[in-house]
């Protein structure tokens, strides 16, 4: 078990936690975390192991990434919010918890992921990881970034080695939670990236057969990281889970 470093939004007993992707780390939330804050719903964002100021280790299962969490921030959570490879984890975290949550929002979530994809994902993580982009590179790779978004991804990619990259995908070959998915009883809301999703509507008709509390949209404009390139939609379905549960 990795004891993780965790950022925090807000003051008062976190509500929301906040799961990164794969070369990003905590702070990369500050537009989510602190607009809920603001709202009265503090969150914790953890760096993942091997991410930011978390420890490295020799192990990237899905299996260690969510003992990780549950170990070092159990729940119950009001929300879970992931992205990309934090919506992998917060699944898992599901799964070892069913009461980990009472919801949970995922954005692009890399549930399912062939071994073609996952080839070429390997390859362009570990490339960044190696070369990374400046902050007026990513800002012209991604219009729609705020700057402090590209200030925070530089960073957080300056702290996580190529070997992260590259162990996250050898160590799991077989890329696919949706059985996991599909056993979560709480509600959970995926959103969907309109440009080169890793979460497609397919998706959605094969993890939802069977699954009501399982709900899907395709936010327009979008890229892969949602939560900055539209932080109001990921701010807005956030509080709608929350609104219900009043504030202590």
């Amino acid at each position: 078990m990795t004891e993780l470093f965790s950022h925090r939004f807000g003051t008062g007993s976190p509500r929301v936690l906040l799961l990164h992707g794969l070369s990003s780390a905590g702070p990369v939330w500050w537009r989510v975390g602190e607009a809920l804050a603001a709202a009265g719903y503090p969150s914790a964002a953890p760096d993942l192991r091997g991410h930011g100021k978390s420890p490295r280790t020799d192990n990237y299962s899905f299996d260690g990434y969510a003992a990780d969490v549950v170990s070092s921030h159990p729940g119950p959570w009001d929300l879970v919010i992931g992205h990309s490879l934090g919506g992998s984890v917060a699944v898992r975290a599901a799964d070892l918890d069913p009461d980990f949550a009472a919801a949970y929002l995922l954005i692009d979530p890399a549930i399912d992921l062939d071994s073609v994809t996952l080839k070429n994902l390997r390859s362009d993580l570990v490339a960044e990881a190696e070369h990374p982009p400046s902050v007026d590179q990513l800002i012209a790779d991604h219009p729609a970034w705020n700057r402090e978004d590209a200030v925070r991804k530089r960073a957080s990619l300056l702290a996580t080695a190529p070997a992260v990259m590259s162990g996250t995908c050898d160590d799991n070959p077989g890329w696919n939670v949706g059985q996991e998915l599909s056993r979560i009883t709480m509600p959970v809301h995926i959103l969907g990236a309109d440009i080169d999703a890793l979460y497609t509507n397919a998706d959605f008709e094969r993890h939802s057969l069977r699954d009501s509390h399982l709900t899907f949209e395709v936010v327009p404009g979008t890229g892969h990281s949602i939560h900055r390139d539209d932080p109001e939609i990921v701010i807005a379905r956030a509080q709608e889970f929350l609104g219900s549960r009043a504030v202590e």
